[in-house]
């Protein structure tokens, strides 16, 4: 009797000692904390906040996939960042131009220009953001775009002195970054050794025409900003509560006696106040060369008597904010300081490497080569 209790005791206690090693019911263990790789990468911002041209603070869906734009000059600097693909319309005046702008159909635009709108083509279109100039109807824009969560943000792309700000704006906007800074530095360097050549050097003066007879510029305006970056000397600067620049009294001209002069040139096939890829005729520069220099008295302006009048398309010059016509003005202005700079070959680089199209002739001409 005793053995068969010890017996009994025993296998209990086999039993007992194979159910631990077994794995009988123990303590969950703690999870290892996941390693750095394991980590899900933050989510991109689904916003970003924006100073635009006009000083506003604009917050913006990112990146931007979406948008409408009306002019053509800020049409130009978004392809040049490499972001056109994101433009789903443009207004009129960017679209007349189908050589250059194919892409876009003349009947599905969202207005005439940057200050007519049409914003039922523009809610129907769906776009994320609209992007006007300054001198657009941005605030009305904003005022009946609002209801249908549609952002208004200004880009002027004619404005001179806020290139950088705006490739940058662009770069962030539609997460283009590294492309538009080797844009905007492209030509920023072009500025530097303006800068740098012309320090010091005594400004040569100058006269600006616009396409429209005595039609000229002045400080505040955009045009005088880009001679300004070419150091040239406006005749008019210091007179400018007393000048109009929309008819300049033609006597004032002569009195300054301007060492320079540029004048505009339009397509009798483009809308009016715009440019197209296509160059005018020959034949139009030279019949404007001859009117100018046989106005009276115009044989005594020195830069009739030297030949330096330029002729440049309101095509060429407004590229990059108006940096290509202020380029090709520095070296018109100070040639023999200016070794370095070659105008056409900044003309062509703006055309294919950055806007994808190829380089024409026809846009810029020197007195000189209409003469005869």
């Amino acid at each position: 009797m005793f053995c068969k209790k010890l017996i009994s005791l025993f296998l209990a206690a086999v039993l007992t000692l194979s159910l631990c090693a077994c794995g009988g019911e123990q303590p969950p263990a703690s999870p290892a904390p996941p390693s750095a790789s394991e980590n899900p990468a933050p989510e991109a911002p689904a916003t970003i906040l924006l100073t635009d041209n006009v000083g506003r603070e604009v917050e913006l869906p990112y990146p931007v996939e979406r948008c409408a734009v009306a002019l053509r000059y800020t049409n130009e600097l978004i392809r040049a960042c490499g972001a056109i693909d994101k433009v789903v319309a443009v207004d009129l005046n960017t679209a007349q131009d189908r050589d250059y702008w194919g892409m876009f159909d003349p009947e599905q635009v969202i207005g005439k220009s940057q200050r007519e709108l049409d914003y039922e083509q523009i809610v129907s279109l769906a776009p994320q953001v609209v992007i006007l100039p300054s001198n657009g109807a941005w605030q009305e824009a904003e005022e009946k775009l609002a209801p249908f969560g549609i952002k208004v943000f200004v880009i002027s792309g004619y404005d001179t002195m806020d290139f950088e700000n705006q490739c940058a704006n662009i770069g962030k906007m539609f997460a283009v970054e590294e492309a538009a800074q080797k844009f905007c530095s492209y030509f920023t360097e072009k500025l530097d050794y303006i800068n740098q050549q012309l320090e010091g050097v005594e400004p040569r003066t100058y006269y600006y025409e616009g396409n429209t007879d005595y039609t000229s510029t002045l400080p505040g305006d955009y045009f005088y900003d880009m001679f300004q970056l070419a150091h040239g000397k406006n005749i008019f600067a210091g007179d400018a509560a007393s000048v109009s620049i929309n008819e300049v009294d033609p006597e004032e001209i002569l009195k300054r006696k301007p060492d320079v002069i540029f004048k505009v040139i339009t397509p009798d096939a483009a809308r009016t106040g715009t440019g197209l890829y296509a160059p005018p005729e020959k034949e139009q520069f030279v019949e404007s060369l001859q009117k100018l220099v046989s106005r009276p008295a115009w044989e005594e302006i020195p830069a009739v008597q030297n030949g330096d009048v330029y002729f440049m398309t309101q095509f060429s010059h407004g590229g990059a904010c108006k940096l290509v016509g202020t380029i090709y003005a520095a070296k018109c202005l100070y040639p023999d300081l200016l070794p370095d700079l070659d105008p056409d070959e900044v003309f062509r680089t703006w055309l294919e490497d950055f806007q994808g199209f190829r380089n024409v002739d026809g846009h810029f001409y020197a007195a000189g080569e209409l003469a005869g």
